[in-house]
């Protein structure tokens, strides 16, 4: 049914083919997505930087940029394809999504990249067209979800600036815990920088895609539980940058309880996973700003990154990607379309480890 619903040539397409043909000088194909995609999404600085950060013309050998993105996966939208109606089909294959997706990517140009609903056999060629693109040294870590699911998360990062040192699955999926029963995951990474003289100097990337159903807050807090209970474990003294699609509001329990808040009232799901001492605080990316569109322009992904006091290293984030605001996006429309690969908008920041 979706094979014969796909429009062998659209406008869009035919449009692209004709650029350069006539005597009026007209935008090339970058140019014209970079002027329709970047619109008010710019790189922030940040006030409370410190003076030698600012100032620091070359990359400081502890500073690192990460991109969170969910990509939606092939076979999701081929599920709730029902989602996508008013999007031509052409703007939906995986072929048009990957090279929109490959090309705003390369365009920020991460250190580190956390994927969300990454499809394990679309993993390969997407890392490959990244390679050929940027020339980075990319290397990956990789985790399904549990059971019968395609997709799954992972972090894709430059073996020429950081070494691995270690990496953890994470199911959140426990038979012995009632909430602790869908097939979501999550994924650790501890890397430390190759030409930073301190060999001591370690963070942890970690990314995760928790539960959608609005009305399971218990799940998705229940699944934080676990999240930070295992990634107490793994970062030991280690700083930490936590991405991922959380599905949450900002002032859901979830993500009070990643913040260090009490939640109030029985929304907050208690389990014995429930004593994590991790603490983290949003690298906010805006205000008014929209990630994705679920009923309505709302922002359920997030980079926080870890305040603990138990850390014998800071992470200071230095500059942010502000996500687009709500009048933008309903401006734009529907997503995934011509130029942008997801139905989600990426998030950025540059991070410091001090």
């Amino acid at each position: 049914m979706y094979k014969s619903m796909l429009r062998t040539v659209s406008l869009q397409a035919r449009s692209i083919s004709k650029i350069g043909s006539g005597k009026r000088k007209q935008k090339t194909g970058k140019e014209e997505m970079e002027t329709r995609y970047d619109f008010n999404r710019r790189w922030m600085q940040l006030r409370n930087v410190g003076s030698s950060v600012r100032r620091s013309s070359a990359p400081l050998p502890s500073t690192f940029k990460v991109v969170s993105y969910n990509i939606l996966a092939q076979d999701l939208l081929l599920e709730h394809l029902y989602l996508y109606m008013g999007i031509q089909q052409e703007w939906l294959t995986w072929r048009r999504r990957q090279q929109n997706l490959q090309r705003e990517i390369l365009k920020l140009d991460p250190d580190i990249l956390c994927l969300q609903e990454m499809q394990y056999d679309h993993l390969s060629l997407l890392i490959q067209g990244l390679r050929m693109g940027n020339g980075r040294k990319l290397e990956y870590v990789y985790k399904k979800k549990t059971g019968h699911r395609t997709d799954g998360c992972a972090i894709v990062y430059d073996s020429s600036k950081f070494q691995l040192l270690d990496q953890r699955a994470v199911e959140l999926h426990d038979h012995h815990v009632a909430l602790l029963n869908r097939e979501n995951v999550a994924l650790f990474a501890k890397f430390r920088f190759k030409l930073d003289p301190d060999p001591c100097k370690e963070f942890v990337i970690a990314t995760t895609h928790l539960l959608y159903n609005p009305k399971r807050n218990d799940v998705r807090c229940a699944q934080v539980n676990r999240m930070l209970e295992e990634l107490n474990t793994f970062s030991e003294k280690a700083p930490v940058v936590l991405t991922g699609d959380f599905n949450s509001l900002v002032n859901s329990p979830a993500i009070e309880k990643l913040l260090g808040q009490q939640g109030q009232g029985q929304e907050r799901a208690e389990t014995e996973t429930d004593h994590s001492p991790m603490r983290f605080e949003l690298v906010h990316p805006g205000e008014g700003t929209a990630s994705t569109y679920q009923d309505d322009w709302i922002t359920v992904d997030y980079i926080l990154r870890s305040i603990s006091s138990r850390s014998t290293y800071k992470l200071l984030p230095v500059s942010i990607y502000n996500l687009p605001s709500i009048n933008r996006c309903s401006s734009v429309g529907p997503i995934p379309n011509h130029y942008l690969g997801s139905d989600h908008y990426a998030l950025g920041a540059v991070f410091t480890v001090v």
